[in-house]
Protein backbone atom coordinates (compact mmCIF):
# COMPACT_ATOMS: atom_id res chain seq x y z
CA UNK A 1 0.00 0.00 0.00
CA UNK A 2 1.49 3.39 -0.99
CA UNK A 3 2.18 6.03 1.46
CA UNK A 4 -0.49 7.93 -0.76
CA UNK A 5 -2.91 5.15 -0.63
CA UNK A 6 -3.07 5.25 3.76
CA UNK A 7 -2.87 9.02 3.93
CA UNK A 8 -5.95 8.66 2.01
CA UNK A 9 -7.19 6.12 4.14
CA UNK A 10 -6.80 8.01 6.90
CA UNK A 11 -8.41 11.10 5.80
CA UNK A 12 -11.53 8.89 5.27
CA UNK A 13 -11.68 7.62 8.24
CA UNK A 14 -11.17 10.97 9.97
CA UNK A 15 -13.81 12.42 8.22
CA UNK A 16 -16.33 9.40 9.05
CA UNK A 17 -15.44 9.99 12.96
CA UNK A 18 -15.66 14.03 12.54
CA UNK A 19 -18.75 13.21 11.07
CA UNK A 20 -19.71 11.45 14.31
CA UNK A 21 -20.21 8.37 12.52
CA UNK A 22 -18.63 5.83 15.07
CA UNK A 23 -19.17 8.12 18.50
CA UNK A 24 -22.91 8.09 18.56
CA UNK A 25 -24.48 10.86 20.59
CA UNK A 26 -22.49 12.96 21.97
CA UNK A 27 -22.69 13.19 25.87
CA UNK A 28 -19.73 13.83 27.38
CA UNK A 29 -21.37 13.42 30.92
CA UNK A 30 -21.02 9.44 31.08
CA UNK A 31 -17.24 9.28 29.50
CA UNK A 32 -16.23 11.68 32.24
CA UNK A 33 -18.01 10.50 35.29
CA UNK A 34 -16.37 6.96 34.29
CA UNK A 35 -12.73 7.64 35.48
CA UNK A 36 -14.57 9.56 38.70
CA UNK A 37 -14.52 8.10 42.52
CA UNK A 38 -15.28 9.90 45.66
CA UNK A 39 -12.64 11.39 48.08
CA UNK A 40 -11.49 8.86 50.58
CA UNK A 41 -8.71 10.86 52.38
CA UNK A 42 -6.12 13.53 51.84
CA UNK A 43 -2.05 13.55 52.67
CA UNK A 44 -0.71 16.64 53.57
CA UNK A 45 3.33 17.19 54.08
CA UNK A 46 5.01 20.52 54.49
CA UNK A 47 6.90 21.29 51.78
CA UNK A 48 8.77 24.37 53.18
CA UNK A 49 11.49 24.08 50.62
CA UNK A 50 9.00 25.29 48.04
CA UNK A 51 7.86 28.50 50.22
CA UNK A 52 5.95 29.60 53.28
CA UNK A 53 2.86 28.18 53.18
CA UNK A 54 3.01 25.44 51.09
CA UNK A 55 2.27 21.22 51.37
CA UNK A 56 2.26 18.76 49.13
CA UNK A 57 -1.01 17.05 48.94
CA UNK A 58 -1.64 13.36 48.06
CA UNK A 59 -6.04 12.65 47.06
CA UNK A 60 -6.41 9.70 47.56
CA UNK A 61 -9.86 8.17 45.96
CA UNK A 62 -12.43 5.62 47.41
CA UNK A 63 -11.25 3.18 44.62
CA UNK A 64 -7.34 3.72 45.30
CA UNK A 65 -6.58 6.45 42.73
CA UNK A 66 -4.54 9.26 43.69
CA UNK A 67 -3.81 12.47 42.12
CA UNK A 68 -1.28 14.98 43.33
CA UNK A 69 -1.44 18.44 44.13
CA UNK A 70 0.28 21.71 45.88
CA UNK A 71 -1.74 23.64 48.41
CA UNK A 72 -0.50 27.38 49.45
CA UNK A 73 -2.70 29.22 51.96
CA UNK A 74 -3.63 32.93 51.79
CA UNK A 75 -0.70 35.02 53.88
CA UNK A 76 -1.89 35.26 57.31
CA UNK A 77 -4.46 38.11 57.92
CA UNK A 78 -5.97 38.24 54.87
CA UNK A 79 -9.81 38.45 55.27
CA UNK A 80 -12.61 36.01 54.24
CA UNK A 81 -10.26 34.77 51.55
CA UNK A 82 -11.35 32.97 47.84
CA UNK A 83 -9.98 29.51 47.25
CA UNK A 84 -8.97 29.24 43.95
CA UNK A 85 -8.63 25.34 42.75
CA UNK A 86 -6.90 25.04 39.30
CA UNK A 87 -4.53 23.04 36.67
CA UNK A 88 -2.50 24.81 34.57
CA UNK A 89 -0.83 23.80 31.01
CA UNK A 90 0.76 20.37 30.60
CA UNK A 91 4.48 21.63 31.29
CA UNK A 92 3.41 22.93 34.19
CA UNK A 93 1.24 20.37 36.44
CA UNK A 94 0.85 21.26 40.24
CA UNK A 95 3.25 23.80 39.99
CA UNK A 96 1.00 26.48 38.81
CA UNK A 97 0.55 27.21 42.48
CA UNK A 98 4.36 28.36 42.71
CA UNK A 99 3.77 30.51 39.86
CA UNK A 100 1.35 32.87 41.55
CA UNK A 101 2.87 35.68 43.35
CA UNK A 102 3.42 34.60 47.22
CA UNK A 103 1.17 37.60 48.58
CA UNK A 104 -2.03 37.11 46.28
CA UNK A 105 -4.63 37.05 48.80
CA UNK A 106 -6.15 33.74 48.24
CA UNK A 107 -5.81 30.03 48.98
CA UNK A 108 -4.60 28.09 46.14
CA UNK A 109 -4.48 23.90 45.39
CA UNK A 110 -2.94 23.56 41.94
CA UNK A 111 -3.72 19.93 40.61
CA UNK A 112 -1.11 18.13 39.00
CA UNK A 113 -1.88 16.54 35.46
CA UNK A 114 -2.75 12.42 35.69
CA UNK A 115 -0.27 11.73 32.59
CA UNK A 116 2.95 9.82 34.56
CA UNK A 117 5.06 10.07 31.27
CA UNK A 118 7.23 12.55 29.58
CA UNK A 119 5.86 16.26 29.18
CA UNK A 120 7.33 17.04 25.76
CA UNK A 121 7.36 14.52 23.21
CA UNK A 122 8.19 13.73 19.79
CA UNK A 123 5.69 13.11 17.15
CA UNK A 124 6.80 9.70 16.84
CA UNK A 125 6.29 9.29 20.57
CA UNK A 126 2.71 11.35 20.54
CA UNK A 127 1.40 8.90 18.14
CA UNK A 128 2.48 5.77 20.31
CA UNK A 129 1.52 6.96 23.43
CA UNK A 130 -1.59 8.14 22.16
CA UNK A 131 -3.71 5.67 24.16
CA UNK A 132 -2.00 6.57 27.36
CA UNK A 133 -2.67 9.96 26.81
CA UNK A 134 -5.89 9.85 25.95
CA UNK A 135 -6.76 7.85 29.53
CA UNK A 136 -4.81 10.16 31.43
CA UNK A 137 -6.32 13.66 29.45
CA UNK A 138 -10.06 11.90 30.43
CA UNK A 139 -9.12 11.34 33.97
CA UNK A 140 -7.68 15.58 34.57
CA UNK A 141 -11.53 16.57 35.43
CA UNK A 142 -12.08 13.82 37.51
CA UNK A 143 -8.50 14.80 39.33
CA UNK A 144 -9.85 18.40 39.52
CA UNK A 145 -13.33 17.83 40.67
CA UNK A 146 -11.17 15.41 43.84
CA UNK A 147 -9.12 18.99 44.26
CA UNK A 148 -12.29 20.62 44.68
CA UNK A 149 -13.10 18.25 47.66
CA UNK A 150 -10.31 18.43 49.05
CA UNK A 151 -9.82 22.19 49.25
CA UNK A 152 -13.91 22.02 50.58
CA UNK A 153 -13.03 19.70 53.54
CA UNK A 154 -9.60 22.14 54.49
CA UNK A 155 -9.68 23.85 57.82
CA UNK A 156 -10.07 27.47 56.44
CA UNK A 157 -11.60 27.13 53.59
CA UNK A 158 -14.92 29.03 53.12
CA UNK A 159 -16.81 26.46 50.99
CA UNK A 160 -18.52 28.79 49.67
CA UNK A 161 -15.77 30.80 48.25
CA UNK A 162 -14.22 28.07 45.89
CA UNK A 163 -12.93 29.35 42.44
CA UNK A 164 -12.41 26.84 39.48
CA UNK A 165 -9.54 27.79 37.51
CA UNK A 166 -8.37 26.79 34.11
CA UNK A 167 -5.37 28.27 32.11
CA UNK A 168 -4.29 27.13 28.59
CA UNK A 169 -4.35 23.42 28.29
CA UNK A 170 -6.04 23.26 31.81
CA UNK A 171 -9.12 25.09 31.08
CA UNK A 172 -11.21 21.78 29.16
CA UNK A 173 -10.24 19.96 32.23
CA UNK A 174 -11.95 23.11 34.72
CA UNK A 175 -15.06 23.05 31.91
CA UNK A 176 -15.54 19.31 32.37
CA UNK A 177 -14.73 19.14 36.11
CA UNK A 178 -18.36 20.70 36.41
CA UNK A 179 -19.78 17.73 35.19
CA UNK A 180 -19.00 16.30 37.97
CA UNK A 181 -18.53 18.58 40.96
CA UNK A 182 -21.33 21.81 41.71
CA UNK A 183 -18.77 22.80 44.90
CA UNK A 184 -17.38 25.42 42.71
CA UNK A 185 -19.36 29.25 43.16
CA UNK A 186 -17.19 30.91 40.28
CA UNK A 187 -15.03 30.03 36.99
CA UNK A 188 -11.86 31.60 35.62
CA UNK A 189 -10.22 30.64 32.23
CA UNK A 190 -7.15 32.10 31.68
CA UNK A 191 -6.07 31.64 27.43
CA UNK A 192 -8.71 29.46 26.90
CA UNK A 193 -10.21 28.10 23.25
CA UNK A 194 -12.89 25.60 22.17
CA UNK A 195 -12.50 23.37 19.26
CA UNK A 196 -9.91 21.12 20.35
CA UNK A 197 -9.42 19.31 17.09
CA UNK A 198 -8.72 22.92 15.81
CA UNK A 199 -5.99 23.29 18.65
CA UNK A 200 -4.15 20.11 18.42
CA UNK A 201 -3.75 20.26 15.06
CA UNK A 202 -2.36 23.90 15.20
CA UNK A 203 -0.18 22.55 18.22
CA UNK A 204 1.11 19.21 15.81
CA UNK A 205 2.10 22.34 13.08
CA UNK A 206 3.45 24.48 15.55
CA UNK A 207 5.98 21.13 16.82
CA UNK A 208 7.23 20.52 12.80
CA UNK A 209 4.00 18.50 11.51
CA UNK A 210 3.12 18.74 8.17
CA UNK A 211 -0.68 20.02 7.76
CA UNK A 212 -2.05 16.88 6.10
CA UNK A 213 -0.99 14.79 8.67
CA UNK A 214 -1.31 16.98 11.58
CA UNK A 215 -4.99 17.24 10.19
CA UNK A 216 -5.43 13.41 10.30
CA UNK A 217 -3.59 12.68 13.52
CA UNK A 218 -6.39 15.58 14.98
CA UNK A 219 -9.05 14.19 14.09
CA UNK A 220 -8.44 10.88 15.20
CA UNK A 221 -7.47 12.25 18.33
CA UNK A 222 -10.25 14.22 19.17
CA UNK A 223 -12.01 10.87 18.61
CA UNK A 224 -10.33 9.57 21.88
CA UNK A 225 -10.56 13.46 23.64
CA UNK A 226 -13.68 14.22 22.60
CA UNK A 227 -15.63 14.65 26.24
CA UNK A 228 -13.17 17.27 27.08
CA UNK A 229 -14.65 19.79 24.24
CA UNK A 230 -15.21 23.00 26.11
CA UNK A 231 -18.06 24.09 23.68
CA UNK A 232 -19.45 20.47 24.69
CA UNK A 233 -19.33 21.19 28.35
CA UNK A 234 -20.00 24.76 28.74
CA UNK A 235 -23.88 24.66 29.68
CA UNK A 236 -22.48 22.85 32.86
CA UNK A 237 -20.92 26.53 34.15
CA UNK A 238 -24.46 28.09 33.15
CA UNK A 239 -25.01 28.80 37.26
CA UNK A 240 -21.46 30.34 37.61
CA UNK A 241 -20.22 33.30 37.77
CA UNK A 242 -17.28 33.42 34.50
CA UNK A 243 -14.62 35.49 33.51
CA UNK A 244 -12.27 34.49 30.34
CA UNK A 245 -8.91 36.34 30.26
CA UNK A 246 -7.87 36.14 26.44
CA UNK A 247 -4.41 37.72 24.94
CA UNK A 248 -5.51 39.35 21.86
CA UNK A 249 -2.24 38.28 20.27
CA UNK A 250 -2.43 34.99 21.55
CA UNK A 251 0.10 33.13 18.86
CA UNK A 252 -0.96 29.85 20.35
CA UNK A 253 -4.40 30.00 20.41
CA UNK A 254 -6.23 30.51 17.13
CA UNK A 255 -9.14 33.14 16.88
CA UNK A 256 -11.84 31.23 15.80
CA UNK A 257 -11.07 29.04 19.12
CA UNK A 258 -11.57 31.84 21.63
CA UNK A 259 -14.60 33.36 19.43
CA UNK A 260 -16.12 29.90 19.80
CA UNK A 261 -15.42 29.56 23.78
CA UNK A 262 -16.44 33.28 24.34
CA UNK A 263 -20.14 32.24 22.01
CA UNK A 264 -20.18 28.93 24.11
CA UNK A 265 -20.16 31.55 27.37
CA UNK A 266 -22.42 34.46 26.90
CA UNK A 267 -22.95 35.61 30.01
CA UNK A 268 -19.71 34.99 30.69
CA UNK A 269 -17.25 38.70 31.52
CA UNK A 270 -14.44 39.15 28.88
CA UNK A 271 -11.00 40.78 29.84
CA UNK A 272 -8.43 41.19 27.15
CA UNK A 273 -4.89 42.13 27.29
CA UNK A 274 -2.38 42.69 25.04
CA UNK A 275 0.88 40.29 24.96
CA UNK A 276 1.58 36.54 23.60
CA UNK A 277 -0.14 33.17 25.12
CA UNK A 278 1.07 33.11 29.24
CA UNK A 279 3.72 31.12 29.64
CA UNK A 280 5.48 30.20 33.10
CA UNK A 281 8.37 32.62 32.85
CA UNK A 282 6.04 35.69 32.72
CA UNK A 283 6.08 36.00 36.28
CA UNK A 284 4.67 40.09 36.09
CA UNK A 285 2.04 38.64 33.46
CA UNK A 286 0.50 35.91 35.75
CA UNK A 287 1.01 38.32 38.85
CA UNK A 288 -1.26 41.06 37.04
CA UNK A 289 -4.08 38.43 35.91
CA UNK A 290 -4.09 36.94 39.48
CA UNK A 291 -4.79 40.62 40.95
CA UNK A 292 -7.44 40.91 38.22
CA UNK A 293 -9.29 38.04 38.77
CA UNK A 294 -9.20 38.93 42.72
CA UNK A 295 -10.45 41.95 42.00
CA UNK A 296 -13.55 40.74 39.84
CA UNK A 297 -14.10 38.28 42.62
CA UNK A 298 -14.62 40.62 45.21
CA UNK A 299 -16.19 43.34 43.24
CA UNK A 300 -19.00 40.06 42.83
CA UNK A 301 -19.19 39.99 46.52
CA UNK A 302 -19.99 43.13 47.17
CA UNK A 303 -22.52 43.53 44.17
CA UNK A 304 -26.20 43.21 44.83
CA UNK A 305 -27.60 39.60 43.77
CA UNK A 306 -28.13 39.23 40.60
CA UNK A 307 -31.73 38.55 39.40
CA UNK A 308 -33.04 35.11 37.97
CA UNK A 309 -33.02 36.48 34.68
CA UNK A 310 -30.84 39.06 34.66
CA UNK A 311 -27.48 38.66 32.75
CA UNK A 312 -23.91 38.95 33.94
CA UNK A 313 -22.56 42.52 32.51
CA UNK A 314 -20.23 41.68 29.67
CA UNK A 315 -17.16 44.18 29.75
CA UNK A 316 -14.38 44.02 26.37
CA UNK A 317 -16.14 41.41 24.41
CA UNK A 318 -14.32 43.30 21.40
CA UNK A 319 -10.51 42.01 21.43
CA UNK A 320 -8.59 45.52 20.84
CA UNK A 321 -6.70 45.84 17.78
Amino acid sequence: MTGALVLRLLLALAALAAGGGWMGARDPAPALRRPFAPLARIERRAAGELGARVQRWRLVTTRGGTVSALWRAAPAGVPHPWTAVMMGGLQTGDQAALLLPADAPFHVLAVDWPWQGPRTLTPAEFALKLPAIERAALRSPAALALGVEAAARTPGVDPARIVLVGASLGAPPALAALRLTGAPDALVLVDAGADLELLMRVGLERHGWLHGPASVTAALAYQRVWPLEPALNARAAARLPVLLMNSAHDERMPRSAVVKLHASLPRATVRWRSGPHMRPGQRDVIARLARDADAWLRARDAAPPATAAGPEPRAATRAPR
